[in-house]
């Protein structure tokens, strides 16, 4: 745990707020699972010819 603070520390403001960004987006794709999945494979289906 303290070489992920020390790593925090040294990185740039940009980069930390790249990364808090990062895991705001993958809590919101877990939250959304059902939502995400169902758009992928519409996305598929419409490639792949078939209909909804």
């Amino acid at each position: 745990m303290k070489k992920l603070v020390n790593l925090w520390r040294e990185l740039d403001p940009s980069m930390k707020a790249l990364v808090l960004i990062a895991i705001i987006c993958l809590i919101g794709i877990i939250l959304r699972w059902d939502y995400v999945i169902s758009g992928i494979k519409k996305g598929f289906n419409f490639y792949n010819g078939d209909a909804d």
